[in-house]
Parts: structure tokens; sequence; C-alpha cells
């Protein structure tokens, strides 16, 4: 581990808690000497003040990632405006770190970072085994060539190989849970479970205790403790699908698992389970109109917004309308080829029909 901060009390008190907790600790103090550091030595977690002497904190953190990109890197910083910390989530930074800040949470969020790189040495070998036995074919499949929707596919690429978490918005059926799973499979987290939950399925109790889990007692039924889904996607990834659903109560919940990695159970009075979990969210409304109505705390909003990703809807894309009827032609073609029928024909009469029409349901 890597720690570069030109404050000195912090930046040895830093060492120290860490190096009681196990870890080996280097210390720079200035920029130039971390960046000839990273030169010589790859670390698995670094810790860089965002603001410097000689080279900046994003600076490094760009020179960080360009010679390691599987580094997890993680932002000090003094003056933890909103811009500054998403700008640094956006260019890479796995989290960052508002001082002041106790020993505890700085274990905490170390902890995570640490359980984040066995991960994804895990992921990398399983990885690395299904490219042996079925070839470099990709895990998730998703169909589209029209530019609008290939920059969709481009940036949910780019993010994937980030921990930073992404807002998915774009109409039913437009394919928001399908870019959900490219991104969790094309991370480092792909070999842990990828939880989807429906915010607008079920009614704000249920929803909580599905969420958090609850305590034996916890209610009326509550016959035994039963671990929520935030304890299921540990180590993975939790789909908060048509998040502005969600009531207000339990959005400030889920903001405090975000903020402090914990999960507190329904009905539990002091236990906590902490999580490590990339948190994805999508909605058909628009978000900002929800904030502004008050549906949606914008502090939760721009916590889960550090990438935004817009899936655009079939009618604005009409040129993959062929490519997405041969795909879905074949697929049940295949399913009843014991008929013994050939494999039928998409004409150019066929395109033009489908093409005219408003495929208000997407893909769907």
């Amino acid at each position: 581990m890597l720690i570069v901060d030109d404050d000195r009390t912090l930046r040895e008190s830093c060492a120290s808690v860490l190096r009681h907790e196990g870890y080996q600790v280097t210390v720079c103090t200035r920029g130039e000497e971390a960046r000839d550091t990273l030169r010589r030595q790859k670390f698995d977690i670094a810790l860089f003040d965002l603001y410097l002497p000689e080279i900046s904190g994003m600076r490094l953190l760009q020179l960080c990632l360009d010679a390691h990109d599987d580094t997890i890197v993680i932002m000090i910083t003094g003056n933890p405006s909103l811009d500054s910390s998403l700008e640094a989530l956006r260019a890479g930074a796995w989290d960052y770190l508002p001082k002041p800040f106790s020993g505890t949470h700085l274990q905490i969020l170390l902890g995570r970072a640490a359980h984040s790189v066995i991960v994804a040495r895990e992921s990398s070998a399983m990885q690395a085994q299904f490219a042996r036995e079925h070839g470099n074919s990709e895990l998730i499949t998703v169909l589209g060539a029209a530019p609008s929707f290939r920059q969709t596919i481009e940036l949910a690429r780019r993010v994937a190989a980030t921990n930073a978490s992404a807002f998915i918005t774009g109409e039913s059926g437009s394919g928001k849970e399908l870019i959900a799973q490219f991104i969790h499979h094309h991370s480092r987290r792909s070999s842990r479970p990828l939880v989807a939950v429906n915010c607008a399925a079920l009614p704000e109790p249920l929803l909580e205790s599905e969420m958090f889990g609850h305590c034996k007692g916890a209610f009326t039924g509550a016959v035994r403790d039963k671990p929520g889904l935030l304890e299921a996607a540990n180590g993975g990834t939790l789909l908060l699908d048509e998040l502005v659903e969600m009531s207000k109560p339990i959005q400030a919940k889920l903001l405090r698992v975000i903020q402090d990695g914990v999960v507190r159970r329904v009905g539990s009075e002091s236990t906590d389970a902490v999580v490590n979990v990339r948190f994805i969210a999508s909605t058909n409304r628009n978000p900002e109109e929800a904030v502004a109505a008050g549906l949606l705390r914008e502090d939760l909003y721009y916590r889960l917004r550090v990438v935004p990703i817009h899936v655009p809807p079939l009618r604005e894309r009409p040129t993959d309308i062929r490519l997405l009827a041969e795909h879905f032609l074949a697929h049940y073609w295949a399913r009843h080829r014991d008929t013994g029928a050939p494999l039928p024909k998409v004409t150019d009469a066929t395109v033009r029909a489908l093409r005219a029409r408003p495929w208000k349901g997407n893909v769907r």
C-alpha cells in the first residue's frame, strides 16, 4: 500500500494504523517522490492527497492508473466538494476520504478496498479459466450497431473497469438491466453476485426487509434472522431498478450504507454487517425532475450518479432493427429447428414495416 500526503502527522498516523492491521505500507511526502516510487513498484492500494506539492493528486491518479490500471486509488481531501470528489471518481478513483477521518473509518474503507483486491484476483483467475475452456467470447452480448448505442456500450465498458457507481436512464424496455449486467460481467466483481431489486414491485415494509434483512422478532412473522439483498450482494453488484419509486425513509437508510459500507438489519439495535457493494441504479423517469419534485433525495442521487449512462430508445436507432429482428428470428428458429423448416430471411420490406412502428415497448 502507498500513502502520499504532505501532512506528516496524518501520513504517519495512517501508516501506523494500517501497519498494525497487517498492511505493508510505503509513504511519500511529495508528488515527484510518489511518481518515482510508482515507476519502480506496483501497489494494490494507494491513498493520494488531492492537493500535493509539485504534482497534484489528480495527476498522480492518472499516472498511477496509466501504469497499473488495477490499482485501487483512494483520494484524501481536506475540501470534500462534490465537484472535486466526482471528478476524482470519474477519473478512476475507487473512493474518496474526506478529512478529518477516524482510524475506524480508515480501517473500514481499507478493509473494503482489500476485499476488492481479493475479489479482483479471484475474478481474473475465473475469467482466465473461462477463456481457456470457452475461448474469448464475451459473457454478456449486447446487440446494437447504431452510433448512439455503441457510445452507451463504450461508456459501460469504461465504467466497468472502475468501482464507480453508475446511474442508468432510459425508457422501459430499452435495455437498462442488460447494460447493468454488461457492466457487472466486465468488472472485477464478475465472479461475485449481481443482485437486482425492483424498487417499484414491493411495498415499503417488505422492500426494507428484503434490502436490509431483519432480525428474529423484528415484526410479526419474523421467526428467524434473515440477511438482506445488500448482504447477498457483498463483493458484487446491487442493481437498484426503478430507484425513484423507493420511499424517502429507505433512501436515507440506503445512503448510509453507501457512505459507511455497513448494513443494519430491521430490528437490530447495534449489530452492523460490513459490506463491499458496487451500486448501479436505473429509472425510466427523469431523475433530476424527480429530485425537484421531492421524490428522490438529491444527496443519494449524486452519490449514485458518479457516471450517468443513457440508453437510447429503439426508435432513435432504427439501423439496429434489422440486427435485432435477425437475432430474435434465429433464436426462435433454433428452438423449433426439429420441424425441418429453413431459417426465414428478414426482407427489406419487413425491415421497412418494422421501422415504421413506434416501438413504445422498445426491445422488451
